[in-house]
C-alpha cells in the first residue's frame, strides 16, 4: 500500500488541502495520513490544537482513504522535524511505500531541512506544480522530488481564511468555526453584542445555503457578507453618516447601520468584493437592480429561522424556486408586513426596490 504524509498547521483545513489531498490519492493511489502540528506560526490567531484536530476529523469524515495522526502533537516536542514523522511511518508500516507531500515553496527550501538526504530515501517527496512558481532545479534533481500535475487546485490559504478574505471551507468546519468562536469570530464580537452576532450567523448559514442551491460562484461570499451585513448596528450615528454618506442622511436613521456596515467591512476587514460591500449597504433598504448576491442577503436577513415568525414557507421558496421568483415572494411578504404593522417603506431606496420587482 502507499502511504501518503500530508503535514502542515491546518489552521484551519479548507478545500485547497482536502483538493490536494484528494488529487494526491488518486494519482499515487494511496491513503493520505494528515497531521497536524502542534504549533502554529500564526500564533496570536491560531485555534487550540484540539479544535484543529476536530475539524480535520469533520472535514474528512466521509473519505475512507483519509486518515488523522497525531505523532507530532503527541511527542512531547516543542518543534517537530519531518525527519522523525517519516522515521516513525516507516516503522508503523514496514511493508508500504512513504510519500511525502510538500509545497512548491518548500521544494525550494528543501536543502535547509534536518536530514533531508536521509528524508529522501525513506520517502518519495511530492509536490504540485503551481504555473505562477519556479522551483528549485537542484533541488529537485538532489533529493529525486516528484513533481504531480493537477489543473483544478483551489486557491485558498489558511491566512484568507482567518482574516474572513475567503471561507472555502467544508459545511461542518464552517459551523465548527462560528460555534466555537474561533478566527474572524473573535474579531466580530468586539463589533456585536452576542445576541446580534447570532442573528448574523443565522443570516451567513442560510445566505449560504441558497447561495450554494442556486449554484453561485463562490457561495462562501454569501457567508461573508451575511457575517457582516450587521456590523454597523452598533455604531451607527448620524455624524458617521453626515461624513461619510450625505447622500443617504434623508433615508432615515433605521437604515444608517447598513450604510456604516460597508464602511466597517472596507476598512476594518478589508473587504475589497464590490458585491459585498454593496449587499451589506443595501440589506435593510434594498434598491433597484440588486445583484443575486444583494438578493440573498436581503432576503436572508428578513426571514433566518430565528425570527420571531415561522418562516419556514419563505425559507423554502427562497432555496427552491428561481432565484428572482423566490426574493419576489420574499419581498412581498416583507411588503405585506410593513403595511400590517403600518411602517413607513416611502424612502427612495425601499420605493425603487418594490416598484422595480413587484410593480
Amino acid at each position: 500500500m502507499n502511504i501518503i504524509l500530508f503535514g502542515g498547521g491546518f489552521d484551519p483545513i479548507h478545500l485547497g488541502h482536502l483538493n490536494m489531498a484528494k488529487q494526491a490519492s488518486k494519482i499515487i493511489d494511496g491513503d493520505v495520513y494528515f497531521l497536524p502540528s502542534r504549533l502554529s506560526v500564526w500564533k496570536e490567531k491560531s485555534a487550540p490544537v484540539e479544535d484543529k484536530i476536530k475539524m480535520i476529523e469533520l472535514a474528512i469524515k466521509d473519505e475512507e482513504r483519509f486518515h488523522i495522526d497525531l505523532f507530532e502533537v503527541n511527542n512531547g516536542k516543542e518543534h517537530n522535524y519531518s525527519i522523525d514523522t517519516v522515521r516513525y511511518f516507516a516503522k508503523k508500516f514496514p511493508n508500504d511505500r512513504i510519500y511525502y507531500l510538500i509545497g512548491t515553496d518548500q521544494v525550494n527550501e528543501f536543502h535547509r531541512w534536518k536530514d533531508a538526504e536521509e528524508l529522501s530515501t525513506i520517502a518519495q517527496i511530492v509536490y504540485f506544480s503551481r504555473p505562477q512558481m519556479k522551483v528549485k532545479k537542484e533541488n529537485v534533481d538532489k533529493y529525486h522530488i516528484q513533481k504531480l500535475d493537477c489543473d483544478d487546485l483551489v486557491d485558498v490559504s489558511s491566512s484568507e481564511i482567518r482574516e474572513l478574505k475567503s471561507l472555502k471551507l467544508t459545511d461542518e468546519v464552517l459551523d465548527y468555526i462560528a460555534k466555537h468562536n474561533l478566527y474572524y469570530m473573535e474579531r466580530l464580537h468586539a463589533y456585536l453584542k452576542d445576541k446580534r452576532l447570532s442573528h448574523c450567523v443565522s443570516v451567513a448559514a442560510l445566505a449560504y445555503k441558497v447561495a450554494k442551491a442556486h449554484n453561485l460562484e463562490n457561495p462562501d461570499r454569501a457567508y461573508i457578507a451575511g457575517l457582516l451585513h450587521d456590523i454597523g448596528k452598533e455604531t451607527e450615528s448620524r455624524e458617521i453618516m453626515e461624513k461619510e454618506f450625505p447622500e443617504f442622511v434623508d433615508i432615515g436613521p433605521f437604515s444608517y447601520h447598513q450604510f456604516i456596515g460597508s464602511l466597517i467591512a472596507r476598512r476594518d476587514f478589508h473587504i475589497e468584493d464590490k458585491e459585498i460591500i454593496e449587499a451589506i449597504e443595501f440589506h435593510a433598504t434594498g434598491n433597484a437592480n440588486m445583484s443575486d448576491l444583494g438578493k440573498i442577503i436581503y432576503a436572508s436577513d428578513k426571514i433566518e429561522p430565528t425570527r420571531s415568525f415561522d418562516s419556514s414557507d419563505l425559507i423554502k421558496a427562497l432555496m427552491e424556486k428561481p432565484l428572482d421568483e423566490g426574493f419576489r415572494i420574499v419581498l412581498s411578504a416583507n411588503r405585506d408586513f410593513l403595511i400590517s404593522q403600518e411602517k413607513s417603506y416611502d424612502n427612495r431606496l425601499t420605493s425603487n426596490c418594490f416598484k422595480f420587482y413587484l410593480d
